[in-house]
């Protein structure tokens, strides 16, 4: 599930910053904010689901810090709160509600190749990333025993 979330909100970024150079930058103020909240909510979506570890757990189901900390030192990557993956969480909703806005004001919508893969990608990845954010890693049971390492 990460790796896919990982995946369309790269290829959204792409796709996006393809229209935004061959269709020029939105002179509204309106569109302006959408993008720039468009792209910057697809950078922090990358970085903190990455950095999901194997045993964040469920959003609702998170683990104490000090397990997380001890695992993300094992295996190289530091875990994320709930506080950020809720954050970022929001984030994607602001995202669809955006894109909700947008499709509804664009009416009647321009017969162009590929509006219609833009358009599913725009609703598909902020759905992908917040099943990825609430779902966490992919040990997302109860925590398993840490066994000190051997020298």
């Amino acid at each position: 599930m990460k790796i896919v979330a990982v995946i369309c909100n790269v290829v959204l970024f792409a796709f996006t910053g393809m229209v935004l150079l061959t269709d020029g930058l939105p002179t509204q103020a309106a569109y302006i904010v959408f993008n720039v909240w468009l792209l910057l909510t697809l950078i922090v979506n990358v970085v903190v689901i990455s950095r999901i570890g194997a045993n964040d757990g469920r959003l609702w189901l998170q683990m104490p810090r000090t397990t997380a900390d001890e695992q993300g030192e094992a295996d190289g990557r530091r875990s994320t709160s709930a506080f950020v993956r809720v954050a970022v969480a929001l984030c994607n909703v602001v995202l669809l509600g955006f894109t909700g806005w947008a499709f509804v004001d664009q009416y009647p919508h321009p017969e162009e190749d590929g509006f219609v893969a833009f358009i599913v990608l725009m609703v598909l990845t902020p759905i992908l990333s917040l099943a990825a954010l609430v779902r966490g890693g992919a040990g997302a049971g109860p925590p398993r025993p840490h066994l000190p390492r051997q020298a």
